[in-house]
């Protein structure tokens, strides 16, 4: 498997014990969603995997959706879950839902 330049720091970013959001911006086309998908696969965590590109789920309920898919899974883990949101910037308002559901 060829694994990117990146994957390496975003592992070791994704394995801190602090943990922060990490985004994945760049140009079309570059490889992001790979990249995003090995680090996922390869971590030892629950993980879950949505895209925003299909023009009918980019609203408030399809994101608290796939945040809630995510906390099920962490459920009685320790180390939490990844939730990885492809095409996240085409929901309106993300920043400011995730900060919501960030507080809960």
């Amino acid at each position: 498997m060829i694994r990117r330049k990146l994957y390496e720091e975003l592992f070791r970013r994704l394995t801190e014990e602090r943990r922060f959001i990490q985004v994945l911006a760049g140009p079309r086309q570059t490889g992001k969603t790979t990249l995003a998908r090995q680090v996922m696969e390869s971590l030892a965590l629950p993980a879950h995997y949505a895209s925003a590109d299909e023009p009918t789920l980019r609203d408030r309920t399809w994101l608290e959706q796939q945040w809630e898919a995510a906390r099920l899974k962490a459920r009685g883990i320790e180390t939490g879950a990844l939730l990885v949101l492809d095409e996240i910037q085409k929901v309106p308002g993300w920043p400011g839902m995730v900060k919501l559901f960030l507080g809960r």
